[in-house]
């Protein structure tokens, strides 16, 4: 959790915050020590258990906004699993700004969902995650369909991913590679960036949750009950947001290739609600390393900001190149799991 004025707030000032929702009774109140952007602090209440989330200043109140309205969407579509809806107060907000200590507070109260984030070495918690990432996305496909709400970029859109790297060629000599590394990062960036616009005229583009991730995914023993932190929502390829969370739920360090009976499991997950295009199916490999591309640009721009070590984005660029090595091996396999969908 990032450190800020907000964390140090006393447990006076966070119940005169909660006066906004007209709790009565005794409240607990604690840190949850979770998150890497907002500081958040669990609430028992009288009436229930919920998270009081104060947004970094950071992050622009237009796209808490655009989350908010997404997440209260989603609570209308009857989905299987619970998401984080924000608690109107007394007079119908979901987000409430209060100045403190010379700074604007920016304060949403959440219901706590109860469950565990998913083991990626759990072959069933694989395919539930899948499943509900199918689940997810049709019911995402329904919400802001032209795009004009997002707040943040695609993805794919690598020259503003992140705004201290706007030439994505400048990384090599951000990240000072050796010669090899240059010249892999340079063919590879060059290839991605003149088949990226094409991907998003041909493909379909949607609303995607963008950082589905283990600690976002929580279960309880085999099935998903809540998905979290809809933050980095945007409008960006559907398969953008699929080969994320294969990427991640499949390969279980940095140094392994992703694990094929584990790529099966969440494919077929997946199936039981969504379907990839057959154009989808036959991109998957390209937006893959279209979406490795992307997380080095903005890994480099966390390293410009003091966020990761240059070592560590330096080994995300080794071991990239070892997973572009493992999709050249392994295409026919793959295409042969989408081939299910």
């Amino acid at each position: 959790m990032e450190s800020s004025k907000n964390s140090q707030l006393s447990k006076q000032e966070i119940v005169e915050l909660l006066s906004a929702w007209s709790f009565s009774g005794n409240l607990t109140i604690q840190p949850t020590n979770q998150g890497t952007v907002n500081t958040t602090f669990f609430v028992e209440t009288q009436v229930g258990n919920f998270v009081l989330k104060l947004y970094n200043d950071s992050t622009p109140t237009a796209q808490i906004e655009y989350e908010h309205s997404l997440l209260t969407y989603l609570h209308s579509c009857n989905l299987s699993f619970a998401v984080p809806t924000p608690v109107p107060t007394r007079t119908g907000e979901t987000l409430i700004l209060v100045n403190r200590n010379n700074s604007l507070l920016r304060i949403a109260l959440l219901p706590f969902i109860s469950g565990q984030p998913s083991d990626r070495k759990n072959l069933a918690h694989t395919h539930a995650v899948g499943e509900t990432l199918g689940e997810l996305h049709h019911a995402l496909a329904g919400f802001g369909s032209a795009g004009q709400m997002a707040q943040l970029p695609a993805w794919g859109d690598i020259y503003h991913i992140h705004p201290l790297v706007t030439d994505p060629l400048e990384v090599t000599q951000l990240l000072k590679l050796p010669l090899t590394q240059q010249q892999y990062i340079i063919k590879t960036f060059t290839e991605i960036l003149e088949a990226a616009p094409n991907l998003y005229k041909t493909l379909p583009v949607q609303t995607t949750h963008a950082d589905y991730l283990s600690p976002n995914v929580l279960l309880i023993e085999n099935r998903v009950v809540g998905v979290l932190d809809f933050e980095f929502a945007t409008f960006d390829l559907r398969l953008m947001d699929y080969v994320a969370a294969l990427d991640h739920f499949t390969r279980f360090s940095w140094k392994e290739a992703p694990n094929l009976e584990f790529v099966q499991a969440f494919s077929t997950g997946y199936a039981k609600y969504n379907s990839l295009t057959h154009s989808e199916a036959e991109a998957l490999k390209l937006v893959w390393r279209l979406q490795r591309v992307s997380c080095i640009v903005y890994w480099t721009g966390w390293f410009r900001e003091g966020k990761v070590t240059c070592q560590s984005v330096v080994d995300a660029v080794t071991n990239t190149s070892l997973l572009e090595e493992w999709l050249e091996e392994n295409t026919t396999k793959l295409l042969s799991y989408t081939a299910q969908l």
